[in-house]
């Protein structure tokens, strides 16, 4: 049953992404852009680029690793079970990190909505999941860090991993998604 819901939050996942690519390649007139930001200082734009590749780097290794197990029979044991916790901690700061260099760029403002028109939704839906991964993250590091400690028992240890699986697989299609609808809107923002 897991398997089933992770292919169908990666299968929804990609029909986003292709509904959209097929919808901004069949459009060919130009949309009005919105107002660029202020660049932010060199120092603060490297850190900000260093955290994303950590982030990256650490999430696909994350994914990998988790997301493998479910082709394995035996889940997720051995190599693949270290190389998951080595890279979790490095994933945690880079998302903590990631959500506060990103939140203020991803307020919702009513010029979200009153622009709203079709091929100028890249930049809402980045908002929407940015903070749909936000909140997401949550859950998915605060189930498996309650396993971790002596505080539950077997069935509810069962519960916090059963909890962790259902975020992380959620979290990952939203990373997945806000990732596409950020690199989306920043062509768009670099079209101007």
């Amino acid at each position: 049953m897991y398997r089933t819901a992770v292919a169908a939050v990666f299968l929804t996942a990609l029909v986003i992404i292709a509904a959209d690519l097929v919808f901004r390649l069949r459009r060919r007139s130009e949309v009005p852009r919105g107002t660029v930001a202020a660049a932010p200082s060199p120092a603060l734009r490297w850190l900000r680029i260093a955290v994303n590749i950590v982030g990256l780097v650490s999430f696909a290794f994350i994914a990998i690793t988790g997301f493998s197990a479910l082709l394995d029979e035996h889940g997720m044991t051995g190599d693949r079970l270290i190389w998951h916790v080595a890279f979790a901690p490095a994933f945690a700061i880079a998302a903590v990190a990631t959500t506060l260099f990103w939140a203020h760029r991803n307020r919702f403002a009513s010029a979200d909505w009153s622009s709203l028109r079709p091929g100028t939704w890249a930049l809402p839906l980045r908002k929407f999941f940015f903070w749909a991964a936000a909140v997401l993250a949550v859950p998915t590091l605060v189930s498996i860090l309650l396993a971790m400690l002596p505080l539950a028992g077997t069935d509810d240890q069962q519960t916090l991993f059963l909890i962790h699986r259902c975020s992380a697989a959620l979290l990952a299609g939203a990373g997945l998604l806000f990732a596409y609808f950020a690199v989306v809107a920043w062509r768009e923002r670099s079209l101007d």
